[in-house]
């Protein structure tokens, strides 16, 4: 009977004292035994490599290495430098994982070689102090694809079904990671969806599990983030998308792409505009989100509204119209918690 391989489970670490133990302690609990953490300390100021340092005391299968800040992208990418393992999976360290998580993942792996293999997460609604307010826990219906060229089909599939997405609570072989110099772009946002779309680019087989291990901690707060460039992180990712579509000899599902694009990227992002003040204008004049705006056929009807506010330049307005709809969304909310209590 073939050993089981090694895998290699890559945490990028930036500031995250108060749950960083319960994420490490999680991964070494795991019930697939064969694997190695390196822990990538991304300029932490709070406490976490010194966290980090004793944890890998008690666990000759961790390992931590510190860089100066640059960002969760390359801390990944100093991360994968150190893998030795033929599987790869990263879990981020606010988050915490299923004991069972990377057996089941590498069970389905190995009955057919597959080079990406992926599961949905558990959101997890937490206040600042840790409590939990609300579980969310999502599956996959069991899939598997084994040629590349239905698997190319099937991108924009993928892409609404967040597969592609976050690279978390997936697993990845290392030897495609290595032959294609698949790496993290140094971008502060949506880097994982850019990696996510280069090793898509590069499989030839896809397995999705009906199994939820990985608890993605989402916390109540304001936390007074400051704006990032993102018209660019739209633009590069909607060119990356064209240019594959191109290479594929595929028609390119602009009404599709643009949809998702809309919905997923530019309205979330006004969502968040909102909230922390940031410029609204020149974000949506940009030629490219402009283009996605008005070619997008939003189905909700916050979505129609954001789109028309959009396309008249009523930025005043759409402000107010999308403070009001976060207002409406945080009742939702309360209610539905009133309703459902956790047991």
């Amino acid at each position: 009977m073939k050993d089981k391989p090694l895998i290699s489970v890559v945490l990028p670490t930036y500031n995250v004292a108060q749950y960083l133990q319960q994420c490490l302690e999680s991964v070494a609990a795991q019930t697939y035994r064969n694997i190695e953490v390196i822990i990538v300390i991304d300029g932490s100021t709070d406490g976490s490599y010194e966290i980090a340092q004793e944890f890998c005391k008690t666990d000759s299968r961790f390992s931590v290495y510190w860089q100066e800040n640059a960002g969760s992208g390359p801390a990944r990418n100093a991360g994968l430098a150190h893998c030795k393992g033929e599987l790869v999976m990263f879990v981020d360290p606010d988050d915490w994982i299923e004991p069972k998580l990377l057996e089941k993942l590498y069970e389905a792996q190995s009955e057919g070689d597959y080079d990406l293999v992926a599961s949905r997460r558990i959101f997890v609604t937490c206040q600042k102090n840790g409590k939990i307010t609300h579980v969310n826990k999502l599956h996959y219906k069991d899939e598997a694809i084994i040629n590349q060229q239905d698997l190319r089909k099937a991108f924009m599939r993928m892409i609404e079904l967040s597969v592609v997405s976050a690279p978390t609570q997936k697993l990845y072989k290392s030897t495609i990671i290595r032959k294609y110099d698949i790496s993290f772009p140094p971008f502060r946002r949506s880097q994982d969806v850019a990696f996510n779309y280069s090793y898509y680019n590069h499989i030839s087989s896809l397995r999705l599990i009906a199994y939820s291990g990985y608890n993605y901690r989402l916390i109540l707060q304001n936390d007074g983030k400051t704006p990032l460039n993102y018209r660019e992180v739209i633009n590069r990712l909607y060119k990356v998308c064209q240019s594959m579509y191109a290479e594929w000899n595929i028609p390119f599902p602009e009404q599709e792409m643009c949809n998702f694009f809309f919905r997923a990227r530019i309205y979330s992002h006004l969502q968040n505009a909102t909230i922390h003040n940031w410029s609204i204008p020149e974000f949506i004049k940009d030629p490219i989100i402009w283009h996605i705006t008005e070619i997008a056929r939003p189905d909700k009807w916050y979505l129609k509204v954001a789109q028309k506010l959009i396309l008249s330049h009523s930025d005043t307005t759409l402000r107010v119209f999308l403070r009001f709809i976060q207002f409406i969304k945080i009742r939702v909310l309360k209610v539905t918690r009133l309703k459902k209590p956790l047991k």
